[in-house]
């Protein structure tokens, strides 16, 4: 595959294809994107890019910047068409309040009786559903022999309903209605293939061969990272009723996967994850909260917990975090996001990993 904005995208390729095998060919897939030198400062990508409408345009502005970037080790140019982390809720639903000052949304809450909307469905009507079908289409035009198109990063399952719910009322759901939850459940499993098909289909992804996804993991066939925060309130006996289900489900149906945990609250979920045969790899993100007291290239323990279950990690830090990290764990099941300030530097710490692998 040739990109423009990534000439040694076949490179790339190898070194991620070798990492869903457990294998290693001189480093891990290493993600560093920095502005070339020389180059103009050009605006940021936001979620509302597109929304009025003119995908053309939002396109124009991603690859003006991506124009001026170098994408360095395997990180791969890709478009993203996006609504928010709760887009799975609006499909079907929900409605969406985006941030006037920073690039994120949010659904709000808008179940007051779940007998009102069962059973659970994508409305082909849907404004937010229609909106990202129409930009996929685009976007999958767009970025033929250019760069990839990103996959809907969304949480479609437990998650999703408590956001349409409202965290706290659906809390008391699950305590007072647990058979209800079990039929929504039941009912949300399916939605997360029919909305992944679409997309994929959508963006021509098929014929790309390649699926990129959070945290700029790219594999071969279909590949997505799952996520629920909302399971940092749950109980681990919660997690196991109904959100492993989906993920028993979701990971059988995919060639790749990863699962976001986010937050030490999260953590006692630990052990079903790794006890799911199909998920490939965990990120963890420790929280903003904690991020600035212990940074999550730090949580070294963690990681090699997970790596000693077969499991891999995704690590993120400075050039100095990543050195001090790497000799500590297993190349093989690790894939590293490393901030560098220069071309020169991205360079130089891909050779540094390539002696020290």
């Amino acid at each position: 595959m040739e990109l423009k904005y990534k000439p040694d995208c076949e490179e790339a390729l190898r070194r991620w294809d070798a990492f869903w095998h457990g294998e290693l060919i001189d480093r891990p897939p290493t993600e560093i994107t920095v502005r070339r030198q020389g180059a103009p400062e050009t605006p940021a990508v936001w979620y509302r890019d597109g929304w009025n409408g003119d995908f053309q345009g939002a396109i124009n502005k991603f690859e003006e910047w991506a124009a001026t970037m170098y994408f360095a080790g395997e990180t791969l140019p890709a478009l993203k068409p996006r609504i928010g982390p709760d887009q799975g809720s609006a499909f079907m639903g929900g409605r969406v309040e985006f941030s006037e000052e920073n690039d994120t949304s949010w659904v709000l809450p808008s179940v007051d009786d779940w007998a009102d909307i069962i059973p659970l469905r994508i409305d082909p009507a849907n404004q937010y559903w229609q909106y990202i079908l129409a930009f996929y289409e685009v976007a999958g035009t767009r970025a033929a022999g250019k760069c990839l198109v990103r996959d809907l990063d969304m949480d479609i399952g437990l998650g999703a309903l408590a956001a349409l719910r409202g965290y706290q009322q659906f809390c008391f759901d699950m305590v007072d209605q647990p058979e209800l939850v079990d039929e929504l459940v039941a009912q949300v499993i399916p939605l997360f293939q029919q909305v992944y098909k679409a997309g994929f289909q959508a963006a021509g992804m098929e014929r790309v061969g390649w699926t990129i996804f959070m945290g700029g993991l790219v594999g071969p066939g279909k590949g997505a990272m799952f996520c629920c925060d909302f399971s940092a309130l749950i109980s681990p006996e919660m997690f196991r009723r109904w959100v492993v289900p989906a993920l028993e489900t979701d990971t059988e149906f995919l060639d790749h996967s990863f699962y976001h945990l986010d937050g030490p609250d999260a953590l006692v979920h630990l052990p079903s994850l790794l006890a799911l045969p199909k998920l490939h790899g965990i990120q963890w993100v420790p929280g903003s909260g904690l991020a600035s007291e212990k940074p999550q290239h730090t949580w070294m323990e963690l990681f090699q917990t997970i790596q000693e279950r077969g499991k891999a990690v995704q690590i993120w830090g400075n050039v100095e975090a990543i050195k001090w990290a790497h000799p500590q764990l297993r190349p093989e099941l690790v894939t590293y996001i490393v901030n560098c300030s220069s071309s020169i530097e991205a360079d130089e710490v891909l050779a540094w990993l390539c002696k020290h692998s």
